[in-house]
């Protein structure tokens, strides 16, 4: 493979990587159980119960979901904190 084309791939990779929406992982759902929140589940903030990031649309997120990927555009955070949860304005 030339050099080019490396060069290029790798381009191609982190600009997709950086255009990809944010995702919950277990962590997160960790973080906001050690923020004393009642999270059980993906659902406290997906509507389906096991979110895949292949598959992934923001449809597939609830309200509260929904408010956390606006926190994380307001602040310009790179990911989620869970821990913002505990500012979420609707219902807990």
């Amino acid at each position: 493979m030339t050099r080019s084309k490396l060069v290029g791939i790798t381009f191609v990779s982190l600009l997709c990587e950086m255009t990809l929406p944010a995702h919950a992982t277990p962590p997160m759902l960790k973080q906001a159980k050690d923020a004393g929140l009642p999270a059980q589940n993906c659902q406290y903030c997906h509507t389906v119960a096991v979110p895949k990031k292949e598959t992934f649309k923001p449809d597939d997120l609830n309200e509260r979901g929904k408010w956390l990927i606006s926190e994380k555009d307001k602040t310009k955070a790179k990911d989620i904190n869970a821990g913002w949860l505990k500012n979420y304005p609707g219902a807990k």
